[in-house]
């Protein structure tokens, strides 16, 4: 048994601004619009430039929460932290468990540990992101990452969740994190699609990529949480932090804002409450060109897990055809 510690260290295109509902940004809020951008801000991350390895890796079929079990029985070894008995709260992606007063999140093999370990060591006492206890510990059958648990009976809404990623931004401008390399999971997906549909989900995220490596950041270019909503937050006696760190990374700092103006497009949540969030966080990025961008790159990584999940489940991919025939147009 080799165990080891690394140092610390929807497919439909969103609607044009045009046709959604006239609004008017709220006092104090930052219209964010070409206009105010500084030339090549995305290209400073090397988007292009990125070797494809997938250091988060989907499980394989054969994974699941036995595995996982088996990997916080060798973890436990070596842990830091004492634990107590542990119960399974959730498995998709990752097997996450309840031990006690502590979140066990196990990881499929192959995930890379000094990923995860860079990321908590540049957030290493943040106030506004849970970041785990320890560095992550690596056994045979996956990594295993311990935090605090935190029970929450007040659920966090769009307007906390806006001051929050404001803060979060604000704090960790600075923190050394992995620079961005969006729909990286596509590459190995692909290979297991037919050749027709292959190739045209990887020519558009090339097209994607290279529009990104040309666009102009309003709000610049900095460390983005990746998974902005309000599932993502929890409440903890010092106020609400952010959870799920594991696509922290350097990036137009608008990816992380477009995840409720994607929400107000599609009509899951109102005017008033997406002019909360806007006006809790300073800026909207409704009426920026750059939007589409990023909104098709979240919407291709959709399609990416589609496909896993699918695949995993034995479900026939049947919706594949229509993807295909979409996504021959990127943009």
């Amino acid at each position: 048994m080799a165990l080891t510690l690394p140092a610390r260290a929807a497919t439909a295109p969103p609607a044009a601004p045009e046709a959604l509902p006239d609004l008017v940004a709220p006092a104090g809020v930052t219209v964010v619009d070409p206009a105010h951008g500084s030339d090549g801000a995305a290209d400073e991350l090397g988007i292009l430039s990125t070797t494809h390895r997938d250091v988060l890796p989907l499980p394989t079929s054969t994974w699941g929460v036995p595995e996982a079990r088996e990997a916080l029985a060798e973890a436990r070894l070596v842990l830091p932290v004492p634990l107590r008995r542990a119960r399974v709260v959730s498995a998709l992606t990752t097997v996450v468990l309840r031990a006690g007063q502590h979140a066990v999140k196990v990881y499929p093999p192959g995930t890379d540990a000094a990923h995860l370990a860079r990321i908590g060591e540049a957030l290493d006492g943040s106030q506004t992101a849970l970041v785990p206890l320890c560095a992550p510990v690596v056994t045979s059958s996956g990594v295993v990452s311990v935090s605090p648990w935190l029970s929450s009976s007040r659920p966090v809404g769009w307007a906390d969740t806006g001051a929050l990623l404001r803060r979060f931004h604000d704090a960790h401008a600075a923190a050394d994190v992995p620079a961005w390399d969006p729909l990286r999971r596509l590459v190995a997906l692909a290979a297991h699609l037919p050749d027709d549909a292959a190739a045209v989900l990887l020519d558009a995220r090339v097209a994607l990529l290279e529009a990104l490596g040309g666009l102009h950041s309003p709000l610049g270019v900095g460390v983005v949480h990746g998974d902005v909503s309000p599932a993502n937050v929890m409440r903890r006696p010092g106020g609400p932090v952010l959870i799920d760190l594991d696509f922290v990374a350097l990036a137009p700092r608008e990816y992380d804002l477009t995840s409720a103006a994607r929400r107000f497009v599609a009509g899951e949540i109102d005017a008033a409450t997406y002019h909360g969030f806007c006006s809790a966080y300073g800026a909207d990025v409704l009426p920026w060109d750059g939007r589409v961008v990023l909104d098709r790159i979240a919407l291709l990584g959709g399609v990416a897990f589609r496909i896993w999940d699918d695949t995993r489940r034995g479900t026939p991919l049947e919706w594949l055809d229509d993807a295909v025939r979409e996504w021959r147009t990127p943009l």
